[in-house]
């Protein structure tokens, strides 16, 4: 393996960048990963690894995750401090993957039709909601999560937080009125995800494939955007409870597109 031992060489200064700026991943089209698992998913998924840098220790304590990813693309060497200089968490695992985003489609181009089960999450903005939905949506099967003005899915939180399902799930891009309109052509019912005054989750059919809208997480679905749903949909709550998490309120949402 190659060994880089400054933290002027340009794949560390890349990473860095990659890691802080969401323009320059845009720009580029890449992404990073941050640890063993992720990193060896990214490589197992086939999803674009560019490269990955790999500190003395992390090759040590995971011999079988380097030997994953050495096996689909070049691997660097790095010293324990330049593993901790590049780390978003305490203590990092000294393994580092710069992957290539997937094409981004629209509504119209992924392939959505009658009896699908689609997410659609408007104006999302916290990374950490964003990973734990995307997560969510590839356990429960959803055929297609749509984002609609929200946080970058490919930010390094968004990422850790969706543990390698940003990589399964590889959401859409489109705007809201695109994607309700997308959904309607194709007999899929449009339902928004709203505090009160909805059809009671469990009463609602969904099983047969539906359109489900979940708001921001402080001010939910504009009323503009709600009155274009066909319906609206109410989590019932008890106690003083009066609402629940973006991300809570979608996975139950999404348990119940299951069934």
């Amino acid at each position: 393996m190659e060994i880089i031992t400054s933290g002027d060489n340009s794949r560390i200064k890349q990473y860095r960048r990659l890691f802080a700026e969401k323009k320059f991943r845009l720009r580029e089209g890449l992404f990073v990963t941050e640890g063993a698992r992720l990193t060896a998913d990214a490589a197992r998924e086939g999803a674009g690894l560019e490269y990955v840098l790999v500190s003395s220790s992390g090759a040590e304590h995971f011999p079988d995750e380097v030997q994953k990813i050495s096996d689909s693309c070049k691997v660097y060497m790095i010293s324990d401090r330049l593993a901790d200089m590049l780390s978003g968490t305490r203590t990092t695992q000294g393994i580092f993957g710069v992957c290539r985003i997937p094409e981004i489609r629209n509504a119209a181009q992924c392939g959505i039709t009658h009896g699908m089960r689609i997410v659609v999450l408007d104006d999302v903005q916290d990374p950490g909601n964003m990973g734990t939905i995307l997560r969510t949506a590839d356990a429960c099967g959803v055929d297609r999560v749509v984002l609609c003005g929200c946080c970058d899915e490919y930010s390094p939180k968004a990422v850790r937080s969706a543990m390698g399902s940003v990589l399964r799930v590889k959401p859409v891009h489109d705007t809201f009125e695109n994607t309700v309109s997308v959904l309607k052509e194709n007999g899929i019912k449009v339902w928004a995800a709203v505090i009160n005054g909805g059809t009671d989750l469990l009463k609602a059919h969904l099983g047969s494939g539906a359109g489900v809208i979940i708001g921001n997480e402080g001010s939910g679905i504009s009323p503009q955007h709600a009155q274009m749903a066909d319906e609206g949909l109410t989590i019932s709550m008890h106690g003083s409870i009066e609402s629940l998490n973006a991300a809570m309120a979608a996975g139950i949402i999404m348990w119940e597109l299951t069934k």
